[in-house]
């Protein structure tokens, strides 16, 4: 981030807890600090993408923080990946301290950021963000604005991260499956060759957000089969996941979702558009 703002003719201060990184980036051009409030100092914006809220809160509250250095009605964003409720609070806070805040974490890794790609959320004030959009389309082009609330962005960006662990941990089980029945990874992962598994967003996502799990195309009763199977095939070890999601599915059918469609998995956060179980 702080290189694509560089290389986009902005003057850039940095710090980083690491000081050598900070210094060998500096070394290209910009100005390594010794603490966020002497990178703050003479900026009309900070940036900031840290590890977790304590982070987050020693960079821009603590003793040598980011509020320490900057000029009122300087615009903070904070970049990182954090809580909801944490975001909320650190916004109420600075705004009551005369500073303007967005929310803005990314679905991007380093690779993807030193090309301008990946997605940039948006949470805060609409004029706020009108005012700072073109810096931050200098760090990554695309953009999603979520709303007037920052915390609303954590919330979308841990909504999506969690998508991204559940595919992860549902790779691993693919893979503990064909493993205990003998398969190389290589062989099993071929099937995605001709087999779109991402397609049930697309299908089931939208049945989800209506409550609308009939008519069933496969019933929660018939997948929980299947998932006993799987535990069977995997012979019940490296599948946790798997573990969890068939004693859901055994509660979802003791409470008389089993006739409905799969997508019923939802039926405990979003109940069936009809009132209640069958």
């Amino acid at each position: 981030m702080a290189t694509r703002l560089r290389e986009a003719g902005h003057e850039v201060r940095a710090w980083n807890r690491s000081a050598e990184k900070t210094k060998t980036w500096a070394a290209a051009g910009g100005v390594a600090c010794e603490s966020p409030e002497l990178a703050a100092q003479g900026s009309s914006e900070a940036h900031l993408m840290v590890a977790d809220d304590a982070a987050v809160e020693a960079t821009i509250f603590g003793p040598h923080g980011l509020v320490a250095g900057l000029k009122p009605q300087s615009l903070v964003v904070d970049h990182s990946t954090v809580s909801v409720a944490g975001t909320k609070d650190r916004a109420c806070r600075l705004t009551r301290g005369g500073f303007r805040y967005l929310h803005a974490p990314v679905f991007a890794g380093p690779p993807q950021v030193s090309k301008g790609e990946g997605l940039m959320l948006i949470g805060g004030d609409e004029k706020t963000y009108a005012e700072a959009q073109v810096t931050l389309h200098q760090i990554l082009a695309k953009h999603l604005v979520i709303g007037e609330k920052p915390e609303d962005a954590a919330a979308f960006k841990l909504m999506g991260n969690s998508m991204l662990v559940s595919i992860n941990e549902g790779l691993a089980e693919f893979f503990a499956i064909a493993t205990a029945s003998d398969i190389s990874p290589q062989r099993a992962f071929s099937l995605f060759e001709s087999f779109d598994s991402t397609g049930t967003i697309a299908r089931r996502g939208p049945r989800m957000v209506a409550g609308d799990y009939e008519p069933p195309t496969f019933t929660l009763s018939m997948a929980h089969k299947d998932v006993l199977l799987m535990l069977q095939a995997a012979s019940n070890r490296g599948v946790p996941a798997l573990n969890i999601i068939e004693e859901k599915m055994q509660r979802l059918i003791s409470q008389g979702f089993g006739d409905l469609d799969m997508s019923a998995l939802a039926a405990d956060v979003i109940p069936p558009h009809g009132g209640g179980a069958h």
